[in-house]
């Protein structure tokens, strides 16, 4: 029964029978669990499964949440019950609905085609009224955070260009309105760019979706009865248009959402933590229940998150409960510097490997950037240390997989003029104008055949025509496409990455394998655009570590969770940024939830390092950023403190660079 599996609070959640319901559930609190025996509790009072949707963020969480189910519930049918992100749910509601969505013949931009999009129509040279060179991709910046945001231009120009200033800052509010009308000139044309052609961008997705809903009754009606239970992960992360998405099914579906507003660090998303403390005055007929016991952590740990928490002036009112009771006290460690830092870091994973029978995998180290973590990278391959990196470029947006996917795209929208430049330009002896050129003779034919057709036409070596034409019945094969494609191209991509190609070429037994997921190219091409970061797959590499310590951004870090856990650098002017204190409380106050993410992924040990050089405040000063250093005031019975660790290592050591180990990120040349 779903009850022995359940504490109280987990259990009047998963029970509840009202109409919508926002659960706010602390970290290591069982949120997933949580979701998976409400869907379950769901099925065994009889509802079909085909009658629940379940949103997440990635479509990897989407898909485990929906095989548990799957494993758990026996007996009972879940033909047709569906796991997606919010992304992907809307491309099949844009997919399926043709007569009120004219956008189902679109081709989705990835982010480096949209990047080309403005710089085409950008021009070279763009400045602004005060001759300041304007950049792409600050203008595609205002333009994705004002339609997720749900905002005017200007205020997406004061977030997104001038550091959040304050909205009655004189000299900030006449510099975008000076600055507004080139902005929104190349937006426009932007947008009328996409219609001509066809094309459409992550961000247009959703915001299609929802004004489409709002705009006709009938599809809102038609959309909405296809659902009776919605089930909402990590509803922190939500911004001001998926709240809006979500509202068409308000009336006709039950909501079930579930997240933690402690642990919202995507404001640069447009994420609004503040939508879930809003969250029963703006959805009708809610309530919201709250899950406090924390099933990851010792109560040290969570005494000390929950002492950040409470140093905030919002109210969090959240005190987690450890269920497994006691144990070790986080310690401070202070370095002279990042070498000493790293030096320690490691010495340390090493000795939870000889002296406590550990696991490489059972230690994770944290930073703010991936930047942060090449000195502790260095050492561990100093020390043969294995390791994998989270956070950075992934997989599907490396230049060699792009290029492989670019036929691929032809063949899916043989109009779609980027794919074709980028395929082109592949080829020895075309280049951009020749590549125009033939474009411009081709995509005006009727069908693919024709174009075919007359791209052999062109004079061009064989290899260019053949390989389109051997993928073009694979139209429900991508994964058999992937190989024809690289059957086709392997000597010419060879010729293009040399020494490299080796290692290049292993990625596409990935591709192949998550091609197989989906049941066409079309399909298959949106789906590498909504995911680019293939976050399906942990990358090993030839011959890679099973077992590897994680290094990680905190960004990256959600969902993760480590035995060990070392955050890095948590001095003075690091949590918060000295640029977040400039921008206002809202940016200080994701920092704070920012290390609270960090802090709460550690389940039996805790190390925090700080840097001697950054420990110079004083109490008594009179300066007010001062106070809102976090760790200023750190009481003494929440953390154990080491000894100063002096410098060991040279500070002026070259780092030579990724040499054993895997670094998921594919830290080489991104095209």
């Amino acid at each position: 029964m779903i009850e022995e599996e359940l504490n109280e609070q987990q259990r009047k959640a998963v029970e509840y029978d009202g109409k919508h319901l926002l659960v706010v559930a602390g970290a290591g609190t069982g949120k997933t669990r949580t979701i998976i025996a409400r869907a379950k509790h769901l099925l065994q009072q009889g509802v079909p499964a085909n009658r629940i949707l379940i949103l997440s963020f990635t479509r990897k969480s989407a898909r485990e949440i929906v095989e548990r189910i799957k494993s758990e519930i026996g007996g009972i049918t879940v033909e047709g019950l569906r796991g997606q992100t919010f992304h992907s749910w809307c491309m099949d509601v844009i997919m399926n609905n043709p007569k009120v969505f004219m956008h189902h013949e679109y081709t989705l931009l990835d982010e480096e085609d949209r990047e080309s999009c403005v710089k085409l129509l950008c021009g070279k040279g763009l400045r602004d009224k005060e001759k300041h060179v304007v950049k792409p991709a600050s203008i595609l910046e205002v333009y994705s955070f004002a339609i997720n945001a749900c905002c005017s231009l200007s205020d997406a120009m004061r977030m997104k260009l001038y550091d959040n200033a304050s909205r009655e800052d004189p000299a900030t509010l006449k510099s975008i309105e000076l600055n507004k009308p080139v902005y929104e000139d190349i937006i426009k044309r932007y947008m009328a760019y996409k219609t001509v052609h066809k094309y459409m961008d992550y961000d247009d997705i959703l915001n299609v979706v929802s004004k489409g809903l709002k705009k006709n009754a009938e599809a809102r009606r038609f959309v909405s009865s296809r659902y009776d239970h919605i089930l909402v992960d990590e509803m922190q992360d939500t911004n001001p248009l998926q709240y809006e998405l979500l509202s068409s099914f308000y009336e006709r579906c039950h909501l079930f959402c579930v997240g933690d507003d402690a642990q919202s660090i995507y404001a640069f998303r447009g994420a609004d933590f503040k939508t879930m403390h809003n969250f029963t005055s703006v959805v009708p007929q809610s309530e919201m229940m709250k899950l406090t016991l924390n099933y990851r952590s010792t109560q040290e740990i969570l005494d000390l998150s929950n002492w950040v928490l409470a140093k905030s002036p919002l109210h969090y009112d959240k005190e987690l409960t450890a269920a497994r009771g006691k144990g070790k006290k986080p310690v401070v460690v202070t370095c002279e510097n990042e070498w000493d830092e790293a030096n320690d870091v490691t010495e340390k994973i090493r000795r939870s490997i000889v002296d406590k029978g550990a696991k490489y995998e059972d230690n994770m180290v944290l930073s703010r950037s991936l930047y942060g973590l090449r000195t502790v990278e260095s050492q561990c391959i100093s020390k043969k240390i294995p390791y994998i990196i989270f956070g950075g470029v992934g997989l599907m947006q490396s230049k060699h997989v792009r290029d492989v996917v670019s036929p691929m795209r032809i063949v899916a929208n043989y109009k779609d003029e980027l794919a074709w430049m980028r395929y082109l330009l592949l080829w020895r002896g075309i280049g951009e104008v020749s590549a125009s050129r033939i474009i411009n003779n081709v995509i005006e034919e009727e069908t693919l055949d024709k174009c075919l057709d007359k791209l052999a036409g062109n004079g061009l070596q064989e290899e260019i025509t053949l390989t389109l034409r051997n993928i073009s019945n694979m139209q429900f094969s991508p994964s058999q496409a992937i190989a024809k494609t690289l059957e086709t191209m392997e000597d010419r991509l060879k010729e293009l990455y040399k020494d490299e190609w080796k290692w290049r070429k292993q990625d596409f037994e990935v591709l192949q394998e998550v091609a197989l997921g989906t049941a066409g190219i079309q399909e298959f091409v949106s789906e590498y655009v909504l995911d680019p970061k293939l976050e399906t797959t942990v990358k090993q590499g030839e011959n890679g570590p099973e077992d590897a310590c994680i290094l990680t951004t905190i960004h990256s870090a959600k969902g993760l969770e480590a035995n060990i856990c070392y955050l890095l650098k948590a001095s003075p002017a690091s949590f918060p940024t000295p640029r977040s204190i400039e921008s206002g409380p809202d940016a200080v106050e994701e920092e704070r939830r920012c290390l609270y993410v960090a802090l709460t992924r550690a389940k039996d040990e805790l190390h925090i390092y700080r840097n001697v050089h950054s420990i110079h405040v004083d109490p008594q000063s009179e300066d007010p950023t001062e106070s809102l250093y976090f760790f200023n005031e750190m009481p003494d019975e929440l953390v154990e403190k080491e000894a100063t660790r002096t410098a060991r290592l040279n500070p002026e050591m070259d780092y030579q660079g990724p040499v054993v180990g895997f670094d998921v990120t594919d830290d080489f040349d991104f095209g």
